[in-house]
């Protein structure tokens, strides 16, 4: 039987390890994510082009680049402020803080320092400024179905 090759609009399931370059697990994910090759941004794009051509049972490695990836690392989306403003179930370290802005627009902003004046959130990605490599593991790859699909649009709406 000849296995299926990763191409757009195929159904694949995979799991990944991404690693920083001195081989430091940052992030291990054992449960199996489904993606859908060219559908919607569940995966980064240089990933996404790299899985082109594969099949169930491959793995490979994927350097990805800042730029590639979760940006280059912005300082000013480091905001100090006074702990008096901020609620106290908020007043924890690493705890995520959604803000909105007067468009609509939703950034998350990570409390990364806190002392009893002053607390400070950091709103970039956890791994903006990094250079990584993904060790990805295919497990499935096969035709989508419209209900693939249609929850893949669920999720991205959610998401």
């Amino acid at each position: 039987m000849d296995s299926k090759k990763i191409k757009d609009d195929m159904f694949v399931v995979l799991t990944y390890t991404i690693f920083d370059l001195e081989k430091n697990i940052i992030e291990k994910v054992d449960s199996p994510i489904s993606h859908i090759q060219g559908f919607g941004k569940k995966l980064l794009q240089k990933i996404e082009d790299k899985l082109n051509g594969k099949q169930a049972g491959d793995e490979l490695e994927v350097r990805i680049e800042p730029g590639d990836g979760f940006g280059d690392y912005d300082d000013s989306l480091i905001i100090k402020d006074k702990l008096s403003n901020v609620p106290e179930e908020y007043r924890k370290k690493d705890e995520l803080i959604s803000f909105v802005n007067e468009k609509g627009d939703k950034k998350d902003f990570r409390v990364i320092d806190l002392n009893n004046e002053t607390i400070t959130l950091d709103g970039n990605h956890y791994l903006a400024g990094k250079e990584l490599v993904y060790k990805i593991k295919i497990l499935d790859v096969r035709e989508s179905t419209p209900f693939d699909k249609e929850q893949a649009q669920i999720n991205m709406l959610n998401g």
